[in-house]
C-alpha cells in the first residue's frame, strides 16, 4: 500500500506491514534489521543517534487488535491523547518528507545518468554514424575499383584474344611459307648436284642461261640493219622465252641432262640495245 512506511536501514529499503522498532529520533525500521542492530548496540543505523534512555526505542505492532486499540489511550485525557497523536502525526509526516527527499535524490541521481548516458549513446551514435559513412564510402571505392578492374580484364581478355587469333593468323601463313620454301629445296634436292659452272652464263648474277648462240646471231644481224636505217629500237622489258636448244658443250650425259631441265626454265632478254649489242659481240666472239 502507498501508506506504508519504509524501512529506514539503508540497504534494505522495504515496506512494514507487521511489527517494526521506533527511535526518539523519528527513524523506523523492519523487525530483522533493528533486532539486529540494537542488539549490537543502542545506536541509531541511519543518524548514528545514541539511544540510551529507556524509550528512545520502541518495538511496535503495526497492525494492532481492536481490544488494543480501546485499551492503549483509555483514562488518558484529552489533552494527552491530542499530544499523543500530534507527536505520531509529525512522525509520519517526518517519514513521508525523508521519503519524499530520498525519491527526489534518487530522481535526480537517475536523471544525471540518463543525461551521461543520453551523452554518452549520442557520442556512440556519432562514431557509428561516421564508421558507416566511411564504410559506405569504401564500399563504393571498393566497387568503382572492382569495376574498374573488371573492364580492365575485359580489356586485357579481348586484347588476348587478339593476340592469339594474330598469332593463329601467323602461324598459319609461316605454315604456308614453310610448306613453300621446302617444297622448291625438295626438287633441287632431286637433282642430285648444283648445275655446272659452265651453264651459268657471263652474268654471275643469274643461274639461267641468257641464250643460245644462234640466237644471238640473229638477234645481232637484226640490230645492225636498225642501226643502219638510223632509228633505235624501243626499250624492251624482260622478256622470259622457254628455250629447247641444248646448250653445245662437252659435258657429260648427267651433266647434259642437268642443264636441260635447268635451261627449260627460263630464257631473259636484258639490259638496253647498246648492252645488249655489246653481249651480242662477245656472244657471237
Amino acid at each position: 500500500m502507498d501508506n506504508d512506511l519504509i524501512c529506514n536501514f539503508k540497504k534494505c529499503r522495504k515496506r512494514l506491514t507487521a511489527f517494526a522498532w521506533v527511535t526518539s529520533c523519528s527513524h523506523i525500521f523492519c523487525d530483522e534489521d533493528g533486532t539486529r542492530e540494537f542488539n549490537k548496540c543502542y545506536t541509531c543505523p541511519a543518524c548514528e543517534t545514541s539511544l540510551s534512555d529507556k524509550f528512545d526505542i520502541v518495538r511496535i505492532d503495526l497492525q494492532p487488535s481492536e481490544q488494543y486499540k480501546s485499551m492503549v489511550l483509555a483514562g488518558q485525557r484529552p489533552e494527552v491523547i491530542m499530544e499523543i497523536c500530534s507527536r505520531a502525526m509529525s512522525f509520519w509526516t517526518y517519514q513521508s518528507h525523508q521519503e519524499r527527499t530520498y525519491q527526489e535524490y534518487m530522481c535526480n541521481k537517475a536523471k544525471e545518468r540518463s543525461v551521461q548516458l543520453e551523452k554518452y549513446y549520442e557520442q556512440v551514435l556519432t562514431t557509428t554514424q561516421a564508421e558507416l559513412s566511411s564504410l559506405k564510402n569504401q564500399i563504393s571505392a571498393n566497387r568503382k575499383e572492382l569495376e574498374s578492374t573488371k573492364k580492365r580484364f575485359n580489356e586485357v581478355s579481348e586484347k588476348l584474344m587478339e593476340r592469339n587469333r594474330q598469332h593463329q593468323k601467323l602461324q598459319s601463313m609461316y605454315d604456308a611459307l614453310r610448306r613453300r620454301t621446302i617444297t622448291p629445296s625438295s626438287f633441287d634436292g632431286q637433282l642430285g648436284r648444283a648445275p655446272p659452272a659452265a651453264l651459268r652464263g657471263h652474268d654471275s648474277s643469274f643461274d639461267m642461261p641468257i641464250a643460245t648462240g644462234q640466237d644471238v646471231l640473229l638477234r645481232q644481224s637484226s640490230l645492225s640493219s636498225v642501226l643502219r636505217a638510223g632509228s633505235t629500237p624501243p626499250e624492251k622489258e624482260f622478256v622470259l622465252r622457254p628455250s629447247s636448244t641444248p646448250v653445245q658443250l662437252n659435258l657429260s650425259h648427267q651433266d647434259l641432262s642437268t642443264a636441260h631441265v635447268v635451261q627449260n626454265r627460263f630464257n631473259m632478254e636484258l639490259g638496253t640495245p647498246s648492252k645488249r649489242a655489246g653481249g651480242y659481240r662477245r656472244g657471237a666472239d
